[in-house]
Formats: C-alpha cells, structure tokens, sequence
C-alpha cells in the first residue's frame, strides 16, 4: 500500500495491531467514579420510573442525536428530534404524527433507538449499512463521486484532513486509515470481537476500545465519527442491559471537542497502549451520567412546577409564556418584558403586570436592573431534594 504522507506512525500499521493493551493499576480510580455516577442515575430512573422515565430518556436521547450530528458540523432541529423520539418511545399520544421536518430527522433518530432497543442483536456490518445509509439517503461522497451508502470506502487509504488555517497553507492531516485490504481485515477483526469480547471484560472499557477501534478503522467514506458514537452507545446500552439512553456522551464530547479530537489523535499515533484514551473516555462517562441525573431531576422539578401553576390559575398569556421557556427547544428560562411581548403580542403595561404577578406567586424570580429587568423561572424551588447537589 502507498501511503499518503510518511509523518506519522499510526497504530492500525504497528505489526502488534489490533493487540491493545492498558494499565490496570491507573484504571480503578477512574472505572469507579464512573460506575458511581451510573449507579446513581440509573437508580434515580428506576425509582421514578413511568412517563416521567420516558421523558428522561426523551431529554437524553434528544440531546444525543442533536450533538452527536452538531459534532460534525452537522445541524438538526430539537424540536423535531424530541418529536420523533417521543413517538417513538411511546410518550406521545395515539394520534400524534410527525411533520415534514420531523419525518426527514425521524431516520437518523432511528439510528439511536435501533442500536439501544437491539442491544440483544449482534453487530453486523449490514447493521452499521442500515445506520449508514439512514444519515445518507442520497448517497456519499466518496472521492470524485456519489456512492451508495452502507458500503466500504474506496480502495485507496483515507486521509482524514482539513484546511489550513490561512490561504495557501497546505492541508493540516489529522490521520489516515488503511487502504481497502487491511480495512476489510481489521473491520472482520473488530466485528468478531465486538460480538465476542473476551470473557469478564468490563463493559465500559469495552464501549471505550469500541470507539477508537472503529473511529481508526474509519470504514466508510463518510459519517464515522457518528457511527463511531452510536457503537459507543450500543456498547453502553449492552453494559447496562437497558433499551433507553438516559445521559448523552455526545454532549460531552461536543463541550470539549478539542479535547476529544486530541485523545483521538493522541491514541491513534501512539503505541497500542491505549491507557490514556481511557481515561479521558471514563471521564466523559462520569460527566454524562452526572449531566443525565440533573435531567432526571429537572424532569420532576418541571411536573412539580406545573402542578403547582395549574393550582394558581394563570391567565392563557402567562402560561403560553411559561409552557414557551419550559419547552424541550428552549435552552433559556429568563424572560424579559420585550420577549413576552414577542410571545403573547401582549403591551408593555399588561407584559409588566403579568410578570409581577408571576412572581408574587414565586414562579418566577427577577433580576437586573429595574428598567431592564428579567425574570427567571424558579426551577430550582420544584427540584428534590436529592437532585440539589448534582
């Protein structure tokens, strides 16, 4: 095989690969505080359980599939994602269709279900060609042409590169995966032992060796990173036998994606030592299931809230204001008097009353300045008392 540039070593061309190998004795610190935080999640779901678990595992899912994609550079509607999931895991009601926009990210939502629901199936490359091909309908660049999706890249080795940070700069290389023959050998390898990993493997090292495994691998012409992630999660949802995601790696990922794409490069031009890789992996799990267990909490701190407005009898501007900064596309729970104006088409006098009658009621707090002052929702006085310290 020729290869594309001579700069670096990568591990897939080390002739020990694909034997990796870790440090035990600088894992148990890190493999605790993440089994912990999961413990502590997972048991705050079983206990709420129901539809308030549902909408949960909405929240988490949602969030998952909106950065899963944003990772890449590639934009998805909340709402619609939130939509087809709730209809999905059966949170919406009977008759409840989807619209346009949410028809065209229904597939790709289906992508998440499918591997969590399944994490009984075995992984075959005609699964991942399923997923493939929901996130590339229209086919892939591959090269000079358009390819059908779900299938092998090209022959040649994949560069995976971006511009350089000024005209006229060359290509910043970022890795190259292998050429056509130790691809079709290395994904045969991978598969088998994703399907049959070694006997008392822990489940989150091998969600962690999944992802850079596959990521490195990087069989397709496009749209691995995604894939990469969507294994992470079925490796996940194996781990803890359960057909929900209720915390989203995704959403670490993309607040620290240059620290992501650091570990990435680092383990894949490194030896086979993947320790460090690891590490950073088990890390972003105890972050996300943290993160997923203040959104168990915010789910109970919201039917809590609207219990208690339902007693109070708000006026229809009041609660359209309400319903619009707890929605599941809202990532804002201040308002001021010019954006309930632009909710209800209110006047500034009747904008100003409600809101001081919001919180007389204590539903909502202010802050700022007198002439310019806000108001925020009170979520925090509706949250358990367990969740109060996430």
């Amino acid at each position: 095989m020729v290869r594309a540039t001579k700069e670096h070593t990568y591990i897939w061309e080390r002739p020990d690969w694909p034997a990796f190998r870790w440090d035990p004795d600088r894992l148990p610190s890190a493999l605790d505080a993440a089994r912990r935080a999961q413990a502590e999640l997972l048991g705050a779901v079983k206990a709420i359980g129901g539809i308030q678990a549902t909408e949960a595992a909405v929240d988490a899912m949602a969030l998952e599939v909106l950065n899963n994609s944003a990772i890449e550079g590639v934009r998805l509607d909340l709402g619609s994602i939130r939509a087809s999931l709730r209809l999905r895991l059966g949170a919406a009601g009977e008759l409840a269709q989807l619209t346009g926009s949410e028809r065209r990210v229904d597939p790709v939502v289906g992508i998440l279900t499918e591997a969590a629901e399944g994490w009984r199936e075995p992984l075959t490359w005609e699964r991942i060609g399923k997923w493939h091909r929901a996130l590339f309908p229209k086919g892939v660049q591959d090269g000079a042409q358009i390819v059908p999706a779900g299938e092998l890249r090209g022959a040649y080795p994949m560069v995976v590169a971006t511009l350089g940070r000024h005209a006229g700069d060359p290509e910043i290389i970022h890795f190259e995966a292998p050429g056509r023959e130790a691809l079709e050998n290395g994904l045969d390898a991978f598969l088998g032992w994703f399907n049959a990993p070694p006997e008392g493997m822990n489940g989150l090292i091998r969600a962690g060796l999944a992802h850079l495994w596959f990521v490195t691998l990087h069989p397709l012409p496009d749209g691995n990173g995604r894939l990469a992630r969507t294994l992470t999660d079925l490796a996940l949802a194996q781990d803890e036998r359960l057909p929900n995601r209720f915390y989203s790696l995704s959403v670490q990922i993309m607040r620290g994606r240059e620290r992501y794409y650091e570990a990435l490069a680092k383990a894949q031009r490194g030896s086979l030592d993947i320790t460090e890789w690891l590490l950073w992996f088990l890390g972003t799990v105890t972050a996300a299931a943290k993160q997923g267990l203040g959104e168990v909490g915010r789910v109970l701190a919201r039917g809590r809230f609207w219990a208690e407005a339902q007693r109070l009898g708000l006026n229809t501007r009041q609660e359209r204001v309400l319903r619009n900064l707890l929605g599941p596309a809202s990532g804002e729970l201040a308002v001021s008097n010019r954006r309930f104006r632009a909710i209800t088409g209110a006047s500034r006098a009747t904008a100003a009353r409600d809101l001081a009658s919001l919180a007389e009621l204590g539903l909502v707090v202010p802050f700022g300045e007198a002439r310019s002052a806000s108001y925020r929702v009170a979520l925090e006085r509706y949250l358990p008392e367990a969740f109060r310290v996430v």
